[in-house]
């Protein structure tokens, strides 16, 4: 062992001979880890409000105020962020993927955790644009739970410099909510019933193949992985993993049973209007008229 004391010995022994103040300037940086994270805490949540108000701004101008552009607003943000993270996440799998395979665990890099801050920072954003804009029911409630629980295992990530890229798996998802946000745009706005009918069909074709690969796949992997690896993690990152796998798991059955319905796939008699009332993402349609809610209903 060294003679000499630590760094974090000396630190300490500062903090004994200084004087005593409730309030003071903590410049002992060498008690800890000194890489200066603490000044690099970009507020993405933010940046997401930012660009909600780009899209108010430029987009769907054409629209009168109303429920429906509040919701073509809300979906092509949603479409932003699906989009930059899920085709961020796909190359990084195409140019990694032995790695992605190989440690889900252990990796983990500063640069490559902004794509989880980024998507941590939306996720915030828009449960508060739900809580604020939205009436409570149990639709709201069901997308508030899976912003929560997407927050938890996200930030479970970058707190413990852990699981990155098991997050990133979990992230693979919105590759799969690209095609799923268009197909709400497209019904939303009409295009897909006047001039982009046959562009409408085949997203919707390729939205059920992209659900059942990036969305139900990828659980299997998560559920696979965390089982396999259960004496190599704490329990508590164990429960997240498969306790939230099966929560994630019963939310995307609901949703695809819905789109199922919605893009003739499922049989309407299987499902009642109530029932697939409960399967909505949001539940702005509770404050319109029935012609309306039949609109929003096919989303």
């Amino acid at each position: 062992m060294s003679a000499f004391p630590s760094k974090q010995a000396l630190a300490l022994d500062a903090v004994r001979r200084a004087p005593f103040h409730f309030f003071q300037v903590d410049n002992f940086t060498d008690l800890g880890i000194n890489d200066g994270s603490e000044l690099r805490a970009p507020s993405y949540w933010v940046l997401w409000y930012a660009v909600n108000t780009l899209v108010t701004i430029h987009c769907w101008t054409s629209w009168q105020e109303g429920i429906k552009r509040k919701r073509l607003i809300n979906v092509t943000t949603s479409l932003i962020h699906s989009t930059i993270s899920g085709l961020f996440i796909f190359a990084y799998f195409f140019m990694y993927t032995k790695l992605v395979f190989a440690s889900p665990l252990h990796y983990y890099s500063y640069l490559d955790s902004q794509i989880v801050m980024l998507s941590i920072g939306y996720f915030f954003y828009d449960a508060f644009d739900l809580l604020l804009n939205d009436k409570l029911s149990i639709a709201t409630g069901v997308l508030l739970f899976h912003h929560a629980a997407s927050i938890l295992v996200l930030s479970t990530a970058v707190l413990s410099h852990k699981f990155l890229l098991y997050a990133y798996w979990a992230l693979l998802m919105e590759v799969s909510s690209v095609l799923l946000h268009s197909r709400s745009l497209l019904h939303l706005s009409k295009l897909s019933t006047t001039s982009m009918i046959g562009l409408s069909r085949v997203v919707a074709y390729f939205n059920i193949v992209f659900f059942v690969i990036f969305r139900f796949l990828v659980q299997v992997f998560l559920v696979g992985w965390a089982w396999v690896n259960l004496d190599h993690m704490h329990s508590a990152f164990a429960a997240i993993a498969l306790v939230g796998g099966l929560c994630f798991f019963v939310i995307n059955v609901g949703l695809f049973m819905r789109i199922l319905h919605s893009d003739g796939f499922f049989l309407p008699s299987v499902m009642s209007e109530g029932q697939l009332d409960a399967l909505l993402e949001d539940n702005d349609y509770s404050k319109v008229g029935t012609s309306e809610k039949e609109d929003l209903l096919e989303v």
